[in-house]
């Protein structure tokens, strides 16, 4: 499977644009859905490619090849999403602590979010 990774990798720094899906599935015989993430199992694709549709046609780019203005709100969109699970696993381990110790939960303020002590 790395070895299929890695041509199609170097199909697509070759290529050095936007790739249609199915130029890919029909070069290397696959099927437009191992492309793309199933579950826990990422996409071929995942860890190099970003996809995209343009003129109601799927495709793939590379992401060296990316214009900034397409990678901008990729990158913000990860960013966002990795500061929203960090919280979340802060507010899991600090609810977790507070049951083992027996602390009341802090409690924010809605509208300014100062914290509330009781």
């Amino acid at each position: 499977m790395d070895a299929l990774v890695h041509q199609i990798e170097t199909h697509l720094l070759a290529a050095g644009g936007w790739v249609p899906t199915g130029q890919i599935c029909e070069v290397f015989q696959i099927t437009e859905r191992s492309l793309r993430q199933a579950g826990e199992r990422p996409g071929l694709l995942d860890q190099f490619a970003v996809s995209s549709t343009r003129q109601n046609q799927s495709g793939y780019i590379h992401h060296r090849f990316l214009p900034t203005a397409d990678w901008l709100p990729i990158k913000h969109r990860l960013r966002r999403h990795a500061i929203a699970e960090l919280r979340r696993v802060r507010r899991w381990d600090q609810a977790r602590k507070h049951c083992l110790t027996g602390k009341r939960p802090y409690q924010t303020e809605r509208h300014t979010g100062q914290l509330v002590f009781l």
